[in-house]
């Protein structure tokens, strides 16, 4: 797979479930992605998830063809936003198949533009 782009602010399709884990610290995840796409204390409330990222990924297979990949990267039932933000943290993943979180490894360790 080779992501071609990283669009943090396109519509996401809602009914995505856990997909896998990433170990990084929340500034390793803002130096990627950039700032959360949903900061529950900012953003209005709080319901299992403090941190968000919501991704759409343009990537190109083996063929040429080109496809989209949505995957979230979000803590998971935290007592404060505190203790997903400091040090290193187990993220989750979350998207429509394992691809998501093949699409949020391989863009967290190589160089990717997004939008």
């Amino acid at each position: 797979m080779k992501i071609l782009k990283i669009d943090q602010h396109a519509g996401f399709k809602s009914g995505s479930s856990l997909q896998g884990y990433m170990q990084a610290s929340y500034d390793e995840l803002v130096k990627k992605f950039g700032e959360p796409t949903l900061k529950a204390e900012r953003d209005g409330g709080y319901d299992k998830v403090w941190t968000e990222w919501t991704l759409e990924f343009e990537v190109e297979d083996d063929e040429g063809d080109v496809d989209y990949i949505y995957a979230t990267i979000y803590d998971w039932k935290e007592k404060s936003p505190e203790d997903s933000r400091s040090g290193q943290y187990r993220w989750h993943i979350g998207g429509f198949s394992w691809v998501a979180e093949d699409a949020v490894g391989t863009a967290f360790n190589d160089e990717v533009a997004y939008a």
